[in-house]
């Protein structure tokens, strides 16, 4: 997926989930009696649940490749080069040798450690859709839940801590040159 298209359906997705509570509060006030306004409503929000859901199967797809969708947005948006982009953009940066074969191992680890965390992630999930379906305890929802939380927060951090390793790998000019190439 190409950044730009990776970027709009990261921030299609934030931008959903932003503004569904808002037309939902904007529709509810709108008298509760009138026939076309619930019609209108259930119409929205099924629109709304389309979309979302749609968001969430590219966010699953995403983790099935090893990819971040959004996960180390925080790094990027500090600045903090993501080894993908950089090794994209390795002629431009001008990359030496041995500056790209660094890269490129962060790349793979990271790439490698992102596809089985991710699985186990995905796997966690699906255990949890399953576990409410087969009416489990509270109890054993709440671990649940703890776990999918903790395998999603260790597969974030896969992807945080390659923007990281990134970082050390290139000169603060290089750097500086990514985020103007970013930006553009």
């Amino acid at each position: 997926m190409n950044t730009s298209r990776f970027s709009s359906a990261v921030f299609g997705c934030v931008f959903l989930m932003l503004l569904a509570p808002s037309h939902i509060a904007r529709t509810a006030g709108q008298g509760a009696d009138a026939p076309s306004t619930h019609a209108q409503h259930a119409h929205a929000a099924n629109a709304d649940m389309q979309r979302h859901h749609s968001c969430l199967e590219e966010e699953q797809a995403s983790i099935e490749r090893g990819e971040g969708f959004g996960m180390a947005m925080a790094a990027d948006h500090a600045g903090y080069p993501g080894p993908r982009h950089v090794l994209d953009m390795a002629a431009d940066l001008h990359l030496s040798a041995e500056q790209r074969a660094a890269m490129e191992k962060v790349f793979a680890g990271m790439h490698e450690n992102a596809l089985a965390q991710g699985k186990d992630y995905l796997a966690a999930q699906a255990r949890l859709e399953q576990m409410f379906r087969d009416g489990s305890s509270e109890a054993e929802l709440r671990e649940q839940v703890s776990r999918v939380d903790s395998l999603h927060a260790g597969l974030r951090w896969v992807h945080l801590s390659a923007h990281l390793a990134a970082q050390k790998i290139l000169t603060p000019e290089q750097i500086a040159l990514y985020e103007r190439l970013r930006k553009m």
